[in-house]
């Protein structure tokens, strides 16, 4: 059998937003509290966040209905499929034979890194979906606000109720992209944005 070889992408700003997003404490945790209970899409969800923080503006309910479509038969087949998969291969299967579990494992790891691949190539259709260029006369609080905006109204398209606990998980992603902002500025952010 011949080794994969890795998937080659273009170099694209939100792909590095996003990954440097999800990587500081707490975003991992509270995209998983959202996306379990609203079937909310975290790629949909920083893209909302990375739009705003790049000085494109507020996105329109259309531009949001527009996203969502574009990504949502790959969304839904391919990336919670494959996520699916992976779940599995660590929780199920306790009856496999010792020696078969580390084969077990690199395979439930090699099904993740075709997850992130799925997840990359759908950030790259988002990307695709809004034509806008950043705007340099937006300032570092406008940026901030429409974020907030355009990440909350993500979630209304959804239909979400959240609480106040899905509040603060949203908070907490939204800090992640302005880690200059006080956690309580975040907080703020979102509970006037769910507001608007």
């Amino acid at each position: 059998m011949m080794a994969d070889a890795a998937v080659q992408f273009p170099e694209h700003p939100f792909w590095n937003f996003a990954i440097e997003a999800y990587r500081r404490p707490g975003v991992s945790g509270a995209c998983l509290q959202l996306q379990e209970p609203y079937h909310l899409d975290v790629n949909l969800l920083l893209f909302c966040g990375w739009t705003g923080a790049f000085g494109m503006g507020r996105l329109s309910a259309e531009e949001i209905a527009l996203c969502r479509d574009a990504v949502a038969g790959w969304h839904d087949s391919v990336v919670r499929g494959l996520r699916a998969v992976r779940r599995s291969l660590k929780t199920d299967f306790d009856d496999m034979p010792n020696e078969l579990g580390e084969i077990r494992e690199a395979l439930r790891k090699h099904i993740q890194a075709r997850e992130i691949d799925a997840e990359h190539l759908e950030q790259l259709i988002l990307v695709g979906c809004v034509h806008r260029v950043p705007n340099d006369h937006i300032d570092a609080a406008e940026m901030f606000a429409d974020a907030a905006a355009n990440m909350t109204a993500y979630c209304r398209a959804l239909d979400a109720r959240f609480d106040e606990s899905d509040r603060a998980a949203l908070a907490v992603i939204l800090g992640a992209m302005f880690p200059q902002q006080s956690a309580e500025a975040t907080v703020a952010a979102i509970a006037a944005a769910a507001q608007g």
